[in-house]
């Protein structure tokens, strides 16, 4: 995606200037062992996968926390080549080619571990969610920390997603 500026002012010519700015994604962060308790059941996400929103794979919430194995979908992101979750991810920069290769790592894992139909099928649910993931990282800056919350949405088969943001923890950079 490419922004392009016109600038104009008293005794300043037109200039063409353009400036890219380049699609952003999520890793996972990991603080502590906390997600190793949290998502014993589907596996925790090791610090920096790739992860997306995850939005296309929770369960039933009538059945949370009950569901086997507990996945805590209801506030996690999803890894990309995995089941893993983590609870915080973080906002980073990427290539076009970073985005694709994404969709095709999610989508092979959607084939190979989830069952998919189809490679079609399982390439079009893992584009759309690169796709959404890249858009709720649209706005935000790089290395800002995000968390998600999910509630079943007002329509029959909707899910409402909240986001929260938190600057980056520069650990050990605070004197205590």
């Amino acid at each position: 995606m490419a922004i392009l500026l016109l600038g104009m002012g008293a005794g300043v010519t037109v200039t063409d200037c353009m400036i890219t700015v380049m699609p952003k994604l999520l890793r996972a962060v990991r603080l502590d062992d906390s997600d190793d308790h949290i998502f014993r059941g589907c596996g925790a996400a090791k610090d920096g996968a790739p992860v997306v929103t995850g939005g296309f794979a929770v369960c039933d919430f009538s059945l949370a926390p009950r569901c086997d194995p507990p996945c805590h979908c209801g506030a996690s992101f999803l890894a990309v080549g995995s089941r893993a979750r983590c609870s915080i991810a973080e906002v980073v920069e990427v290539s076009d080619a970073d985005l694709d290769a994404q969709a095709e790592a999610l989508a092979w894992h959607l084939v190979k571990a989830w069952g998919a139909p189809s490679w079609d099928a399982a390439h079009k649910v893992a584009l759309e969610e690169v796709r959404h993931t890249a858009e709720v990282c649209e706005t935000l800056e790089p290395e800002v920390w995000i968390t998600v919350k999910r509630a079943p949405g007002a329509h029959a088969g909707s899910l409402d997603e909240q986001y929260a943001v938190y600057d980056r923890l520069m650990i050990g950079a605070h004197p205590l």
